[in-house]
């Protein structure tokens, strides 16, 4: 969303005090102002240029001029007019005030907020450069700066509807959705019929989790503005989270039908798609949301994860690969890249990855977990229950890590310590309380094997049967063959 319904404003047009000019003169700024307020700025710059060739030290003439340039967007001539008239009166507020609104629209903020802190310094109470200042701050990505000066001029003005707009944004931008709502609200009382602040309301409920009062506010940017496929996409969004899936696909389709390119959309189909276990309708989604937006990481994943389901873990890692190559912090793409190496049988990329994640997260859990299975297959005891250690104080009911760390206990002989866990691990489980709630090839294998330790083992050999199904149907060759030869082991 753009802010081109708030304007940045133009310098002051000043009535020239008589006793400087000749008559003339000032015939010729006035009937400059005339023509430049009925926006005909080819003719006010005519008008202008004859008053300064009158009198070369007209300086409200070249800041007018400048302002005419402005809108002409001729931005050199705009800044060679302002700078003449600081050359001319060097503490004149009005020409940095131009200088500032040049640098803005060239999208030179940083320059442009020095030149406007300029003009503040000389005219502190001047409304207009306060509200300059917040537009040039918001494109800075300082709302801290947007809220200080919009408190001053609200203070002044209650109803200036763009500094209550910009003060809304800015706690929008921080995360502050209460305040941002109070003060969408008060701009709505200013503008009811402005769908952006509809639009962003909205986002704030949904945001609190206040998805049926975002969905009224949806609505209504949607009759104010029918054919913004934005606001169908958000739409589809808030009913999705409602569980009306079939509403938020409704408004997903028509967000694509006004814009045929919006990748996101794409992707939210391929969510829907792929929540209903719809696997090849959200594979074409997120292929079309890849083709129009190369770079967007929740397709990528999404492809990827759904690549990995189908048991095409080929076509999911090259998935992961790109989504590193576009954020190299990315530890979800880190990980999930990582099990597909762990079912290639690749166990020194899976340490490679896992120690890249923790890098950037030394306690991540997902890492440390499947770090202490590659760790335990690859004889390094010791190593992995350190790993798994992690994992448990991290997440105490994490069940998997107790079975894993468990069987280690036991194959070095610390029975009461691999007792200890598998029995914790057991307790959590009758409680419900188990948070690896989708148990992967690996925790049912540690589980099946730890049934047996404790002498039951009819259900240790139906769980690790279980186990080898789901290592089959995920294509994990090598740990497959281990699961059969335990099984078989057990048998003799």
């Amino acid at each position: 969303m753009s802010d081109s319904h708030i304007q940045l404003p133009s310098a002051q047009v000043l009535e020239l005090p008589k006793h400087q000019l000749d008559t003339q003169v000032q015939k010729l700024y006035q009937q400059g102002n005339d023509r430049a307020f009925r926006g005909e700025h080819d003719r006010a710059v005519l008008s202008y240029t004859q008053a300064i060739t009158l009198d070369p030290n007209c300086v409200l003439a070249y800041c007018a001029r400048g302002d005419s340039f402005l809108k002409l967007k001729d931005y050199q001539k705009a800044k060679a007019d302002y700078t003449s008239a600081l050359k001319l009166s060097p503490a004149l507020s009005i020409a940095d005030g131009g200088i500032a609104q040049v640098y803005y629209e060239l999208g030179e903020y940083e320059t442009a907020l020095v030149a406007c802190n300029r003009a503040i310094l000389r005219e502190p109470e001047n409304l207009e450069f306060l509200h300059s200042r917040a537009l040039i701050n918001k494109q800075l990505s300082d709302p801290v700066g947007v809220l200080s000066d919009c408190k001053f001029i609200l203070e002044c003005q209650p109803s200036d509807s763009s500094a209550r707009w910009l003060n809304a944004r800015a706690h929008f931008q921080m995360g502050n959705y209460q305040l941002a709502i109070f003060n969408f609200n008060q701009y709505l009382n200013l503008r009811i019929d402005d769908f952006y602040a509809h639009y962003y309301r909205g986002i704030c409920y949904e945001r609190l989790e206040s998805f049926d009062r975002a969905l009224i506010d949806l609505d209504r940017a949607i009759e104010l503005k029918t054919d913004l496929a934005i606001l169908y996409r958000r739409r589809g969004r808030i009913c999705q989270q409602l569980g009306d899936f079939t509403n938020a696909m409704v408004n997903y389709d028509r967000a694509i039908e006004l814009d045929p390119q919006m990748a996101q959309a794409y992707g939210n189909r391929a969510d829907i798609y792929m929540n209903r276990g719809d696997y090849p309708r959200a594979l074409i989604q997120c292929n079309q949301a890849i083709r129009f937006d190369p770079q967007l990481v929740s397709a990528h994943y999404q492809r990827g994860v759904i690549n990995t389901e189908v048991g095409n873990l080929h076509a999911a890692l090259a998935d992961y690969h790109r989504l590193i190559q576009i954020n190299p912090q990315d530890l979800k793409a880190y990980i999930q890249r990582s099990w597909i190496y762990f079912r290639h049988g690749e166990y020194a990329a899976v340490t490679t990855d896992c120690e890249s994640i923790m890098m950037l997260d030394r306690n991540s859990v997902p890492a440390n977990y499947l770090l202490g299975v590659v760790q335990s297959l690859s004889g390094f005891k010791q190593e992995a229950i350190y790993s798994f250690t992690k994992v448990v104080d991290a997440q105490p009911n994490f069940v998997c890590a107790l079975y894993h760390r468990g069987l280690l206990q036991h194959d070095l002989k610390n029975e009461a310590k691999a007792m200890s866990d598998f029995q914790l691990a057991q307790e959590i489980q009758a409680q419900g309380a188990d948070c690896s709630t989708k148990r992967d090839e690996t925790g049912l294998y540690a589980e099946g094997l730890a049934l047996y330790h404790m002498g039951q083992p009819e259900t240790a050999k139906v769980i690790l049967h279980q186990a080898a199904l789901v290592a089959q149907k995920l294509k994990n060759t090598v740990f497959y063959r281990q699961i059969i030869f335990t099984i078989e082991a057990l048998d003799m």
